[in-house]
């Protein structure tokens, strides 16, 4: 039995026994998988976390993490999964609720987050530099290609590109930095 694996029996033992310390460190674990803004979970979060921790305790309990992995990675992929079946359990409770309006499929709260969506996309739009706007422009409303831009701006398709990326780059940089200021931890 090599040092990890010991490290990681003596979590599990600490953890099952209600030690303070290893509770917090598979808390902190679970915590930071289920906190990722990708998912969208926002209020949600404490109860997918609540969740993961009960189903980590009963697997733990029922011994069924076998040491093929860290224990780490473990509680990684039942939080992972956690959070995938609270969303689909989630967005098949509002797909009964969508109802008919106008001969369209219309759900509220699809409509909702998807206004919500473009607020938060106009916002990082708007922090972007001016470069970056006007070759999304040209991109996604001119439907322009690389190549057709670097003709018009007179440059290398391949500085097209990396500009591209560059402008992607720093719009995920918003994004991220946006989504920690509006939900507190």
């Amino acid at each position: 039995m090599d040092t990890s694996q010991k490290q990681d029996r003596k979590i599990i033992q600490g953890f099952l026994a209600g030690r303070k310390e290893d509770y917090q460190t598979i808390t902190r674990w679970i915590s930071g998988v289920v906190r990722l803004g990708s998912w969208g979970l926002g209020r949600y979060s404490d109860d997918i976390i609540q969740d993961a921790l009960l189903k980590l305790y009963i697997n733990l309990k029922e011994n069924r993490f076998q040491f093929r992995s860290g224990l780490k990675t473990y509680v990684y992929q039942i939080s992972k999964f956690t959070c995938i079946d609270y969303l689909r359990k989630h967005s098949s409770k509002e797909q009964k609720e969508v109802r008919l309006v106008e001969n369209r499929t219309i759900d509220p709260r699809e409509d909702e987050k998807r206004k919500e969506q473009e607020e938060f996309f106009w916002r990082i739009y708007n922090l972007t530099s001016e470069e970056c706007r006007h070759l999304w422009q040209m991109i996604f409303w001119e439907n322009l290609s690389y190549s057709q831009i670097a003709q018009k701006l007179n440059l290398k398709g391949g500085t097209i590109k990396s500009r591209f990326a560059r402008c992607k780059e720093k719009a995920i940089w918003l994004r991220k930095k946006l989504t920690e200021k509006e939900e507190p931890f």
